[in-house]
């Protein structure tokens, strides 16, 4: 059975699509890296085995680092790499 391949969008809750990664590490990397230059420090963020957790399996789903309302925020989407990812308008 051939297994659908997973990619990780990260956004910014101020300045939208960070990148697209092949994998969770590098996807919670550039999520973690954005949280922390925000002015509001030292608030608890999802750990990496956390967010492995919330992902595992999963597509079409979303985890977030951090409370939006606490500062600058970050976003791990998981979705189907072969998924139409712009809808047309009809």
């Amino acid at each position: 059975m051939k297994r659908n391949k997973i990619v990780y969008i990260v956004m910014g809750s101020e300045d939208g699509i960070l990148g697209v990664f092949g994998n969770k590490k590098g996807a919670y990397k550039e999520a973690l890296d954005y949280v922390n230059q925000g002015s509001v420090k030292n608030l608890k963020v999802l750990s990496y085995p956390q967010v492995c957790k919330e992902l595992k399996d999963r597509i079409d789903y979303w985890v977030e680092l951090r409370e939006y309302n606490m500062g600058i925020n970050a976003t791990i989407h998981a979705i189907l790499f072969n998924k139409n990812w712009i809808q047309e308008d009809k």
